[in-house]
């Protein structure tokens, strides 16, 4: 068996770790630091969010707004959605992360409303939503 990969992730997330806290120690900002092996340097998790937003007519710089206006909130909801299901080894810390700094509990709130949106067949939510399923799809098939 080649544990390799696995010794390579350990060491990453080390490196991470240490970066973390020597930021931490000399600015005193907490960071959070992605890390996501990806073959496709254009398919990240923040390029996937530029894509829900443009599908939704909105600005990505919209998702750190403070804002509880319903198209904005929807676009968190939505670009939270995405982003789990796409990129399964982001933490929720990590997803709060581009979303201006929230805690994990909104993130996880913000999927159960969004879910509890398509469970009950929200119309103007569901129009929302697959128009950026249809275009996240679009940007993932590129180049496969």
């Amino acid at each position: 068996m080649n544990y390799a990969p696995v010794q390579t992730i350990n060491t990453a997330r080390h490196i991470a770790r240490s970066a973390q806290r020597l930021i931490k120690d000399k600015t005193g900002m907490r960071v959070s630091l992605l890390m996501e092996p990806i073959d496709d340097t254009f398919k990240t998790p923040w390029k996937m969010l530029e894509i829900v937003a443009s599908a939704l007519d909105l600005s990505p710089a919209c998702y750190s707004l403070k804002s509880r206006a319903r198209d904005i909130a929807e676009l968190r909801f939505i670009g939270a959605l995405m982003v789990r299901r796409h990129f399964h080894s982001i933490t929720l810390n990590q997803v709060a992360a581009f979303f201006g700094g929230q805690d994990h509990s909104s993130i996880i709130s913000g999927m159960a409303r969004a879910n509890n949106l398509i469970y009950t067949g929200d119309e103007r939510f569901m129009k929302k939503y697959y128009t950026a399923l249809k275009m996240v799809n679009i940007w993932l098939r590129k180049g496969a």
